[in-house]
């Protein structure tokens, strides 16, 4: 199993480069975990004490509050990294990752991963940038769900699935499930079936599965810009 987590590690952008004597070193006893749709990593409050890097499956990362609900941050897929908060000593996680689709993880020690960064600026600094693109990610969502109409959120999102094609009919796939989505987005499902319908009249077709034709990728890209609407390409 350790070897299987090496493979996964090499192909994280920030392990890339860490020899494999010392990825060996940073792994956990057991580094490869199987997880169950609905089971949770981690929750907010625990302890942290391990990174996660996503193997395959999909991990959601939520807030709890107190009598309100669980407002969503993210949808995690394959290759992704999970529970930094390990990398400050002594803290524990400021939100709860479960899973949402049977996956499984490789598991970091929180510890053994501070101390080898002491000694390695040039992955410290790697590890830095990681961590700030994806709290710009982060940002970049928040202000989305704050400003935007449900319709103008969805555009949004489309175009950045998109945003490495050419313009004319294409088709896209959802990286995860419709009801994931409207989380993602903010909204309830019902309100994303809404979003859509709106987005017919220019085009925009979704069926029953995880597909949806974009009739004119122009004119959905003409109308996110004159909303003045991100999709800059970055991965949803």
């Amino acid at each position: 199993m350790r070897t299987e987590a090496i493979a996964t590690l090499r192909r994280h952008p920030v392990f890339a480069t860490v020899p494999e004597a010392d990825l060996t070193g940073l792994l956990d006893a057991d580094p490869c975990r199987t997880m169950a749709a609905g089971q949770v990593l981690f929750a907010q409050g625990d302890d942290a004490t391990h990174l996660y890097v996503l193997m395959n499956g999909q991990v959601e990362l939520a807030v709890h509050r107190p009598g309100c609900p669980a407002e969503v941050l993210a949808h995690l897929s394959a290759g992704m990294a999970v529970g930094a908060d390990s990398l400050i000593p002594g803290s524990s996680h400021a939100a709860t990752a479960q899973c949402v689709q049977q996956g499984r993880v490789v598991a970091i020690r929180g510890h053994a991963l501070t101390t080898y960064l002491d000694s390695h600026f040039d992955l410290m600094l790697a590890m830095i940038a990681e961590m700030a693109g994806s709290l710009h990610g982060l940002v970049k969502e928040i202000t989305e769900l704050k400003l935007q109409s449900t319709t103008e959120r969805l555009a949004s999102y489309l175009c950045a699935l998109a945003a490495d094609r050419r313009d004319g009919a294409i088709e896209v796939k959802l990286p995860f499930e419709k009801r994931l989505l409207a989380d993602r987005l903010g909204m309830e499902p019902a309100t994303l079936s809404r979003a859509f319908a709106k987005l017919r009249d220019i085009g925009v077709e979704s069926g029953r599965g995880d597909r949806v034709l974009i009739a004119d990728l122009e004119n959905l890209r003409s109308l996110v810009e004159a909303l003045d609407m991100p999709w800059d390409g970055e991965t949803p």
